[in-house]
């Protein structure tokens, strides 16, 4: 299911593949802050069915790939805020992978 009033849901995708998208964050913690998200909606990354979860990962490694070639980092931060108690602020799925210069 598609949340029409999801601010992720009808963000265009840079990478993609059958069940996940990525996208750079719109407010990024540093340069190349990339966004990896399920294309159904789900709040967070566990209320994902296992093969969403697989997908996001897979388009993770894909985005470490395309984020290498960019910026050459010297390593990354992953991380997802689960929960408004844990920060979440968008309740759509998904995983943070920020290039570290």
């Amino acid at each position: 299911m598609i949340d029409e009033n999801c601010v992720f849901c009808n963000k265009p995708a840079i990478l993609e593949n059958d069940l996940a998208k990525g996208f750079f964050d719109i407010h990024p913690v540093a340069p190349g802050h990339f966004l990896i998200v399920p294309k159904e909606h789900y709040v967070t990354f566990f209320d994902a069915p296992r093969d969403v979860q697989i997908a996001m990962l897979d388009l993770m490694d894909q985005a470490k790939t395309y984020l290498d070639k960019q910026y050459h980092p010297r390593g990354y931060q992953v991380f997802s805020h689960v929960g408004k108690a844990a920060f979440q602020k968008v309740f759509h799925a998904h995983i943070h992978l920020v290039p570290v210069a």
